[in-house]
């Protein structure tokens, strides 16, 4: 009887159709794939242009850095009238840390020393011109003064002997000078004077009716006017009351000017003060003060 040969059909037929089912879920799954990813991206442009809800926004904004404004501080100057009779006044307003300004009387037995000593360690001089006061009698102004009864060469030829005897200045002030600042006169000799020298001028406002700064400003002299007197009362307290009002004034005004004595009360106050308002305040020569100052 003759032997049938089996089929290699039917395993051939189910290795191919195997794998012919595993390419096709390969690509069912990389069809859906693609779908999504499609859809995705999709939604992702169309949301792009939708604005936040104001909410929303505020809160996913990122705040605005702060800022910064310099305000700049208020400055002072301070001057210590009257120097001249004694060195070793010098030497303690020079262990102070601020440029205090010195103004020297002429003729004195230290003013050319007090006034080199000062200059040459960078502290500002001034001359500090005596002029008659209304009480001449009981107020004497002292050796180089001027007078109301002096001729405009007298005066004139007076102020130019003070200044050549105190070196280093820079400006001048007024030592006494209540009546002679009165007279508009004689004060546009010394203004004159100043304005050759290419001094400034500081009005001490020993009167209310001085026309030394109002004239100093009209002949186009560099010129301030003195706001506080530090130590009409020698007294520590009342001098550092003095003090905080001058920070007091600066601040309203944007700067401000004392003048003081070599007192050991006035130097002891500025000691203790001056670290104190150094934080409100910049201390500054009256110089840099009348060329910071815009009219």
């Amino acid at each position: 009887m003759a032997k049938t040969r089996k089929s290699k059909r039917g395993p051939l037929f189910l290795k191919a159709l195997f794998i012919f089912g595993i390419a096709l879920i390969f690509f069912i799954i990389a069809i859906v794939g693609f779908i999504i990813y499609s859809d995705y991206k999709r939604k992702e442009e169309a949301t792009k242009n939708i604005p936040l809800p104001p909410q929303v926004a505020k809160i996913a904004k990122p705040p605005a850095p702060p800022v910064t404004v310099h305000i700049p501080k208020a400055k002072i100057a301070i001057v210590i009238d009257d120097m001249g009779q004694d060195i070793r006044r010098l030497r303690d307003i020079l262990e102070i840390d601020a440029p205090i300004s010195i103004a020297v009387l002429p003729f004195l037995p230290y003013s050319k020393d007090i006034a080199t000593e000062a200059g040459s360690k960078g502290r500002e001089v001034l001359l500090h011109i005596p002029m008659e006061p209304k009480d001449s009698n009981n107020n004497d102004p002292g050796k180089g003064a001027v007078f109301t009864d002096m001729t405009e060469a007298q005066v004139a030829e007076q102020v130019r002997m003070d200044i050549e005897a105190v070196p280093y200045i820079t400006g001048v002030n007024n030592h006494m000078g209540s009546r002679f600042t009165e007279d508009e006169r004689l004060m546009r000799i010394v203004l004159n004077i100043a304005k050759t020298k290419k001094l400034f001028f500081l009005d001490s406002k020993t009167t209310s009716k001085s026309t030394g700064y109002r004239l100093a400003k009209e002949m186009e002299v560099k010129a301030a006017s003195r706001q506080v007197f530090l130590d009409n009362e020698e007294d520590i307290n009342y001098i550092k009351g003095q003090i905080l009002e001058l920070v007091k004034i600066a601040k309203k005004r944007g700067s401000a000017i004392a003048i003081g004595h070599p007192h050991p009360s006035t130097i002891a106050a500025l000691k203790e003060m001056i670290p104190l308002i150094n934080k409100d305040v910049d201390i500054v020569t009256v110089s840099s003060l009348i060329d910071s100052i815009k009219e």
